[in-house]
C-alpha cells in the first residue's frame, strides 16, 4: 500500500510540474485543482501512515474529482485513445496523461483496494458536491480574465468542455435577454498559428 502511495503521489508532482511549466495560469484549472488535493491528501496520508487520522470522506472526495477530471477529457476528445497525448513527446502532453488518466485510475484503485473497513459517511456524497459548484462559480466570475486558451476545448483537456460550455451559456442568455441571437464567427487563429475556438 505504500509503495502504491508513493507512486501515486510520484505521478502526480510530476505531472503538476510537467503543466506548470507548459501552460499559463496552471491554478485555474480543475484537473491541476484536484490534482493538488490528491497531492496534499496522499501526502499527508504517507506521513501519518501508522494514524488513522486521516478521513474517508476525504478520500472519496478526492477520488471523485479525478474521476470527473478523467471522464470529461475522454468524452471531449471524443473518446479518443489517451495515449495519443504522448503524441510529439512533449511535456505539456505528458503532464495531461499524468493527470487525467494515470493518477485518477490509481486513485480509484487505491479506493477500491484499501481502507474498505473505513467507508465514507451516507450523506458525504452531498458534501463533495460544494466543491464542483464553488469552481463552477469561480468560473462564471473570473472567465473573462482567464487565459486565452481557457475557451479552447481541444487545448485544454478536462476543464474544456465544461468551462466553455459554462461561458457560452452565460454570453447566450445575455443575448437572448437582450433580444439578440448569438453570432458565431469563423475560428481565428493567434500569432503563433496556434487555433482558437469560434467565440
Amino acid at each position: 500500500m505504500t509503495a502504491w502511495r508513493i507512486l501515486l503521489l510520484t505521478a502526480t508532482v510530476a505531472g503538476l510540474s510537467c503543466l506548470a511549466t507548459s501552460i499559463g495560469r496552471p491554478w485555474a484549472y480543475f484537473t491541476v485543482q484536484s490534482n493538488i488535493m490528491l497531492a496534499l491528501y496522499y501526502g499527508w496520508r504517507l506521513i501519518t501512515y501508522r494514524s488513522r487520522s486521516a478521513s474517508p470522506d476525504v478520500k472519496g472526495a478526492v477520488t471523485l474529482y479525478l474521476l470527473v477530471t478523467c471522464l470529461v477529457n475522454y468524452i471531449s476528445r471524443d473518446l479518443a485513445n489517451p495515449l495519443a497525448l504522448l503524441d510529439g513527446g512533449t511535456i505539456r502532453g505528458l503532464g495531461n496523461f499524468l493527470l487525467h488518466y494515470v493518477t485518477p485510475v490509481m486513485a480509484l484503485v487505491d479506493w477500491a483496494a484499501f481502507d474498505r473497513s473505513r467507508p465514507a459517511h451516507w450523506a458525504a456524497p452531498f458534501a463533495w458536491l460544494s466543491y464542483p459548484l464553488l469552481y463552477g462559480a469561480f468560473v462564471l466570475l473570473t472567465a473573462p480574465n482567464l487565459p486565452r486558451r481557457y475557451v479552447s476545448v481541444p487545448e485544454r483537456g478536462a476543464t474544456g468542455l465544461a468551462d466553455s460550455r459554462v461561458a457560452g451559456a452565460r454570453r447566450t442568455c445575455r443575448l437572448r435577454s437582450a433580444g439578440l441571437r448569438p453570432v458565431r464567427h469563423p475560428p481565428t487563429h493567434d500569432q503563433t498559428g496556434g487555433r482558437l475556438s469560434p467565440h
